[in-house]
C-alpha cells in the first residue's frame, strides 16, 4: 500500500458537491474527489503517499512549524471553500484512513453523532472577535489625567499623586478586562452559540482581553458584522482595537463538540 486515505471534511448535499474549482489541497496528494457517504453526506478526499503521510513523516514534519504550515492552509483551503457551498463538518489535519472503504465505514459507525453535528451547524457559519487594548497608550492618558487634577500641588502631596497614579493604573487594566466581558456577553447573545478562547500573547504594550468565537445562522451575519463594528468605532478612542475575521467553517464548535 503506498497511499492512504485523506479526508478534509463532510458535506451535507442531495448530489455530489462541485469540485470543479476546489483548491489543490495537500501539496503530493491526489486532486480532491467526493465518496457518496449516503444520505446527502459526501466525503471530500484524496490519495495522500505514504512515504510523505505516513505515521512516521507525519510525526517527523509536526517538529517543523514551516512544513506544518505548508499543510495546514492547504487543508483548510479546500475545507473553506466549500463551506461557501453548503453544510460542511471540517475533518481534523492529518484524518487518514487505509482506504476509501475504511474511511466511509468510519463514518457509517459515527453517523448518528455526525449528524446531529452537521444539524447543530447547518446554515450557519462561526466570527472570530479579538479585542486588544493598547495598554501603554491607555496608562499614559490615565497618569496625564492624575497629574493634571494634581497640578500645582505642594511638594507633600508628591507621594499622593504617585498613589493616584498607581490606582489609575490598575483601575484601567480592570476597566479594560470588565469591557470586554462585557462586550462578550452582548456579542453572544447575538449568536446561537459562542466560545471564549484563552487569549494569546500580544504584541508589546498590547494586552489581548478578548478571544472568542461565536456561531450564528447565515441570515443574521450582516447584523453581527454591523454590531461589533459599530463597537471597534465606539471604543477606538479608548485605545482599544476590535477585529473581526469570518466567515468561517464551524471548526471551534465542531471540535468542542468532539471533547465532550
Amino acid at each position: 500500500m503506498s497511499t492512504a486515505t485523506y479526508l478534509y471534511c463532510l458535506v451535507r448535499s442531495p448530489k455530489a458537491p462541485s469540485l470543479r474549482a476546489v483548491p489543490p489541497g495537500l501539496p503530493g496528494a491526489s486532486k480532491p474527489r467526493a465518496l457518496d457517504a449516503g444520505k446527502g453526506v459526501w466525503l471530500v478526499a484524496a490519495d495522500a503517499p505514504l512515504e510523505r503521510y505516513g505515521e512516521k513523516p507525519i510525526e517527523e514534519g509536526l517538529q517543523d512549524l514551516a512544513w506544518v504550515s505548508s499543510v495546514a492552509v492547504p487543508h483548510e483551503a479546500v475545507v473553506e471553500h466549500l463551506s461557501r457551498k453548503g453544510t460542511v463538518l471540517p475533518m481534523k489535519l492529518f484524518t487518514l484512513f487505509h482506504s476509501d472503504g475504511r474511511a466511509l465505514e468510519h463514518v457509517a459507525q459515527q453517523r448518528r453523532r455526525i449528524d446531529r453535528l452537521l444539524q447543530r451547524i447547518e446554515g450557519r457559519e462561526e466570527w472570530g472577535v479579538r479585542m486588544l487594548v493598547d495598554e501603554l497608550s491607555a496608562l499614559r492618558r490615565a497618569r496625564s489625567e492624575v497629574r493634571t487634577v494634581a497640578k500645582g500641588a505642594p511638594g507633600a502631596a508628591f507621594l499622593q499623586r504617585k498613589k493616584k497614579e498607581h490606582d489609575a493604573a490598575r483601575e484601567v487594566i480592570q476597566h479594560a478586562r470588565d469591557r470586554a466581558d462585557a462586550l462578550y456577553e452582548e456579542l453572544a447573545r447575538k449568536a446561537d452559540e459562542a466560545r471564549r478562547r484563552p487569549p494569546p500573547p500580544g504584541e508589546v504594550g498590547k494586552r489581548v482581553l478578548l478571544d472568542a468565537a461565536f456561531l450564528l445562522p447565515r441570515t443574521r451575519s450582516k447584523a453581527f458584522q454591523n454590531a461589533v463594528r459599530a463597537e471597534a468605532k465606539r471604543l477606538a478612542d479608548r485605545h482599544y482595537h476590535l477585529t473581526l475575521t469570518g466567515p468561517w467553517p464551524a471548526y471551534t464548535f465542531v471540535a468542542d463538540a468532539e471533547k465532550r
